[in-house]
């Protein structure tokens, strides 16, 4: 399992002129909580952020170690959400997740096709409803991804949640869920026809309005 360090301090003063202020300085404000854990209002380094970032991997557990009032302290990390400017280039702010390793965690895990269908050698069209399914399992055993080889799939042929067997890993996502199916040409066709009659009649009506 791949395992990161990620330094922080904790701070008391909080507030969007606090965070500004922080931010200048190349800290970005964050929040560490969990599970029977009080939340404690942290900062990390936006140079660190950025270099951890640049090859980490969806689901990674961190280890934090924070410094602060009780000196230095390692927790398991998971990055639950970041917040980013109006344009999605800065981090304004992160939430951190504190795990524990012998308890199940729920994640979103991406889903990654292997291979050509047989369908698809025969004219048929991959139709993909689901790119990532939500997960339940250990931090230890969390997948990079859910990897699907879909070579023997023929046109009509779907592959469901169901189908989907990880050792240690729950699916949390309804069984009968389809992730993906392999549909004739004409059916592709028929729904590309489709969608470009109703940019027409929409914008016919923006027209009349």
């Amino acid at each position: 399992m791949e395992q990161v360090l990620i330094k922080a301090d904790t701070r008391n003063a909080t507030g969007k002129g606090i965070a500004r202020k922080l931010r200048r300085e190349g800290r970005i404000p964050a929040v560490l909580y969990g599970r029977n854990v009080d939340p404690v209002s942290i900062t990390v380094s936006t140079k660190d952020w950025e270099k951890i970032t640049r090859h980490m991997k969806r689901n990674v557990i961190l280890d934090m170690e924070i410094t602060g009032g009780k000196g230095v302290e390692n927790r398991p990390v998971m990055v639950k959400e970041v917040q980013k400017d109006g344009l999605g280039v800065n981090v304004m702010h992160i939430d951190f997740l504190q795990v524990s390793m012998e308890r199940t965690v729920e994640v979103e895990v991406p889903i990654h096709l292997k291979g050509k269908s047989k369908g698809e050698i025969l004219g048929g069209i991959i139709d993909i409803h689901l790119r990532s399914a939500r997960v339940e399992c250990l931090p230890t055993q969390i997948p990079e991804e859910i990897v699907i080889d879909i070579t023997e799939l023929d046109i009509g042929d779907s592959v469901h949640v169901s189908d989907i067997s990880l050792p240690g890993v729950k699916m949390m996502e309804q069984g009968g869920t389809a992730i993906l199916s392999v549909i004739p040409p004409t059916v592709e066709e028929k729904k590309v026809v489709e969608e470009a009659a109703e940019v027409t009649e929409t914008k016919e009506k923006e027209k009349e309005e």
